[in-house]
């Protein structure tokens, strides 16, 4: 029943690789034109030419017995179609969706008696929450109380009903059964809406019987009524906010749907009331986001219920010459063919064309095909441009014919943005485009309408926010390239409330009384400036056995994996092993459901109470909306095995975190608790306390602990020198506030630090503009203005015009200002002294000295921004934390300018540095130390001349 396409994973690079064929026989024309074009070729090449088409005819004569084998030898326990059905339905015709029937197709007690037998095959097999399914043939030894009046369903008014409606007359055929399966989803924390994957189906028609649920109560002990349903893709309207008109049902036990198998349908578990929820969050005006009311009670009906559907594949057999193998039907042949391609290299696109050829209607041909040329253009980079660019143009036209055959499909949508983006990045290679971000637009709509799409699979829970992250990244970063901001922003805005829903685990609920056994806490100060949170006392966020349940599913997950990757973020080093908790929360429901009761009860009224104040403070006000986790990961530091590798110790660099707060909590002990089985080393590393003369890496006070601090502030994992190190570090971020107001905005923090991303990779320009935006999203988090700063420095140093000047005027505003709210930050210290002496160098230049502040001034505040950079960097490193800042470099700069200013005796002590700097981090060796050595004594000569000219006159 399943089908054998795979689901495309939006921006999977895998992915892309695993189908793209190998760069042998490449095949520059379809298939179709080869078999015109060798008809009229010489009789010489005549064999050629047979060989060809026999291929052809051995791959339908494999595909057509493929599908007479199913059709006469699956499923023969259930009755053929036998004669012409008098169920009144529309003409078969390509506009209509679906067909269901008035009344119920299975009484109620069949409806019963299915699930029945399905529930103790699983309950036998010890299979009995998550999604399953089985062959309805594998529960005949069950029990077969059924089969009768399914038998009539079957002969009376399914396949009439399918008939009539999609099929219509097909001489000496007659329908079949090929696959009969039930499955089964919910009643369990963290429980999937969709019961089956969205994806088309095998065959011709797909059958679809509701079987209803198992009775599970909710909390206060009343019967929760929980339906099925049926998620059409292609009942997405576009133009409308309301998801549920993409929903066939609620649908009553008993009840049939029937599509043709083309469709690409998810079975789904919904509340019974689902369209008067819908209604009343449009009266409420709170509809429109993510995060719904109608989203929440789906969620909230998987997980209280156990629910069962059949789904049945059609397909229509042969009745007439058994000795011989009929032609399959279009749309089988196509089907297959396109599964056969699949394991194909050199000659998938041949398979893929054929199938294109046989149904011309079925749009996941184009698809494929348009996926596997965007495949072949964008990974085999050795191959000539000239031939690249061939492929895309094919990969472009097959997606455009697949969006017209079927708008509503996002993966179409998707990879023709795609497409179209690389194309317009050959044509920019070649020199056929004037500008590299000329015309985007087309790719703009593309991403734009795939994430609309998309966006109703996420609202009604079918989807999780993977797909529609990635295409709204896409869609913003087009958007920026193309200089629309703001448009760019409104996506990112809608990427922030991804993230807020990213987590299964539930989020903050603003209604319920405040808890009162919260852990106690204190702030870490950098002077006045507040900079992280540590717990104390004898409430912990972790008792021993959470911690105990935790480390087992990390570690069960870890040897499962074998070695292999089990984060989701690309930053890896030896030493680090990470894995996500909501991946160890869907195999584990109790782990799942005590997270929810730690977070209900401590981590999100701790986070409350903790930053209530920051608002008034300077800092980020407490977010309106429900606090929620944005990710959250098991992170693993094995010292010894880092050291092994050469590290100093396992360690994460200085960085910035995703959401609004970070909550890291102690798993085990350091080796000053526990001297047998502790640690070494390790540690957050909170780059703000370098300033004074405080221990700048933090631990928790004991396992089971907690040390928080906003995002923004920059830190990092301190080197683990021996033994495991384990933490879990929650990032948490929050829902849209249900009524927002217009001097809050939730996804500041977010929407600044992913623009500057974006921004950077911009023409200067766009980039300014972009990173001038970013800042005024989030004017508190440095780091947007230490990037602003140092873009602004980089024009042209020769440019005199008035503009330049402004540019790097605003350049040292912008770094002074990047000082002010990090103090701590070497990299801004350093550029900052970089950005006063470019303004002295160029003013002096062109004219502007009287602009200038005193000679004086300028030197003093160059050299103690150099030397404070150096000091913070000395810091760093000494934390085995380093910043990325050459500290050998400031003792350079610092050599220079000194000598710029003739003090000789100053610039030699600088210079004197240089050497001892390199040789302790043992960088003599790397070959751009080479020209710093030559720099530095080249100077370093000149001021031993100087200062011995000035000794001899001061002689004389």
């Amino acid at each position: 029943m399943v089908s054998f396409e795979l689901a495309l994973l939006f921006g999977n690079v895998l992915f892309c690789y695993a189908f793209a064929p190998l760069p042998t026989s490449r095949e520059t024309i379809p298939a179709h034109l080869h078999l015109a074009s060798e008809a009229t070729v010489d009789v010489q090449k005549s064999s050629a030419t047979e060989r060809k088409q026999l291929s052809y005819a051995s791959i339908l004569e494999v595909v057509d017995e493929s599908h007479r084998n199913d059709a006469t030898q699956a499923c023969t326990y259930l009755p053929d179609e036998t004669q012409l059905g008098t169920i009144d339905a529309v003409d078969a015709q390509p506009g209509v969706v679906y067909q269901s029937h008035p009344t119920p197709v299975l009484k109620e007690e069949t409806v019963h008696a299915l699930r029945s037998v399905a529930r103790n095959y699983f309950e036998k097999r010890g299979e009995n929450w998550g999604l399953r399914d089985v062959a309805l043939e594998e529960l005949l030894s069950e029990g077969s109380e059924w089969t009768h009046e399914l038998d009539n369903a079957l002969t009376e008014v399914i396949y009439p009903l399918s008939r009539s409606g999609f099929i219509g007359d097909h001489p000496n055929s007659s329908l079949t059964v090929t696959s009969a399966t039930i499955f089964v989803g919910g009643g369990y924390p963290g429980a999937a809406v969709a019961t089956t994957m969205l994806e088309r189906d095998a065959g011709m028609i797909t059958a679809h019987i509701d079987l209803g649920a198992d009775d599970i109560c909710d909390e206060a002990n009343q019967q929760l009524k929980v339906m099925g349903g049926l998620f059409m893709e292609s009942l997405v309207d576009v133009s409308s906010d309301d998801a549920t008109s993409a929903v066939v049902g609620p649908l009553t036990p008993g009840e049939l749907v029937v599509h043709r198998s083309t469709e690409r349908t998810a079975a789904m578990i919904l509340p019974s009331n689902l369209h008067e929820i819908e209604a009343e969050s449009k009266k409420q005006n709170k509809h429109s986001g993510l995060d719904n009311p109608t989203r929440t009670n789906i969620l909230k009906a998987a997980e209280t219920s156990r629910h069962y559907c059949l789904r049945l594949t059609l397909t229509l057999k042969n009745t007439g010459n058994q000795e011989e193998t009929a032609e399959a039907p279009a749309e089988e042949r196509s089907y297959r063919l396109r599964s056969f391609a699949r394991f194909r290299d050199d000659d998938r696109v041949r398979f893929l064309t054929l199938a294109g050829i046989i149904d011309v209607k079925d749009y996941e041909n184009h698809f494929w095909l348009g996926f596997d040329y965007s495949a072949r253009a964008n990974t085999e980079h050795e191959v000539d441009i000239s031939q690249r660019m061939s492929d895309i143009n094919k990969a472009v036209f097959h997606l455009l014919k697949a969006a017209e055959l079927r708008p509503t499909d996002p993966r179409v949508q998707f990879q023709l943005g795609n497409a179209l983006g690389s194309r317009n990045n050959m044509m920019h290679q070649t020199g056929e485009g004037a500008e590299q971000y000329e015309d985007l637009s087309e790719v703009a709509n593309a991403l734009k309408r795939s994430s609309q799409i998309e966006t109703a699979a996420v609202k009604l829970g079918i989807h999780d926010i993977s797909d529609l992250a990635i295409c709204l990244n896409g869609l913003a970063s087009t958007l920026c390239k193309m200089g629309e901001f703001e448009g760019a922003v409104d996506a990112i805005s809608k990427w922030g409330e991804c993230g807020s829903i990213r987590s299964s685990l539930k989020p903050e609920d603003l209604a319920s009384c405040e808890p009162k056994n919260i852990p106690q806490f204190e702030w870490i100060k950098a002077g006045d400036r507040n900079v992280a949170i540590t717990t104390y006392g004898e409430t912990s966020v972790f008792d021993e056995d959470d911690i105990a349940l935790i480390r087992a599913a990390a570690d069960k997950r870890f040897a499962q994996a074998n070695g292999a990757q089990t984060s989701r973020y690309t930053m890896q080093y030896e030493g680090n092993r990470e894995v996500h908790l909501d991946d160890l929360c869907k195999s584990d429901p109790a782990l799942k459901e005590r997270m929810d009761s730690i977070l209900k009860d401590k981590i999100y009224p701790l986070v409350r109470e903790a930053f209530k104040d920051e608002g008034g403070n300077g800092g980020h006000p407490p977010p309106l909306g429900a606090l929620s986790v944005y990710d959250s990961i098991f992170v693993r530091y094995n010292g010894d095995v880092a050291r092994k590798a050469g590290r100093i110790g396992a360690s994460q660099p200085l960085h910035q975190d995703g959401g609004m707060y970070s909550v890291n909590i102690a798993l085990n002990a350091h080796k000053d608790d526990d001297p047998v089985n502790g640690f070494t080393g390790g540690g957050t590393f909170l780059e703000a306390l370098s300033i004074g003369d405080g221990e700048t890496v933090r631990r928790p006070v004991r396992a089971g602990h907690a040390l928080l601090h906003r995002t923004t502030e920059r830190h990092a994992g301190a080197p683990t020198t021996s033994g495991i190190r384990d933490i879990l570090v929650i990032f948490l971020t929050a829902r849209r506030p249900e009524k927002p107001i217009s001097n809050e905005y939730t996804y500041g923090i977010e929407t600044g630090m992913r623009l500057q991303t974006m921004a950077k990779e911009l023409p200067r320009d766009q980039c300014l503009s972009g990173l001038e935006l970013a800042r005024s999203y989030d004017p508190m988090n440095g780091e947007l203005s230490y990037w602003l700063g140092v873009h602004l420095l980089q024009g042209d140093p020769n440019d005199p015009t008035d503009e330049r000047w402004e540019e790097i005027c605003r350049g040292v505003e912008t770094l002074e200002a990047a000082t002010q709210l990090n103090p701590a930050d070497a990299r801004a210290r350093y550029h900052l002294g970089m950005a006063i002496s470019t303004r002295h160098k160029y003013a002096m230049r062109t004219k502007r000295a009287h602009l200038l502040p005193p000679a004086a001034e300028v030197a003093s505040r160059i050299i103690e921004s150099f030397e404070e950079a150096i000091r913070l960097e000395k810091i760093c490193e000494e934390a085995g934390c380093k910043n990325g800042f050459n500290v050998a470099a400031g003792y350079l700069t610092l050599g220079e300018f000194m000598t710029s200013l003739r003090n000789f005796k100053k610039a030699l002590e600088y210079l004197s540095q240089v050497e001892s700097t390199l040789s302790n981090a043992g960088e003599l060796d790397t070959p751009w130390a080479g020209g710093f050595l030559e720099e530095m004594n080249r100077m370093k000569s000149y001021c031993e001349k100087e200062t011995a000219k000035l000794r001899e006159n001061s002689l004389l």
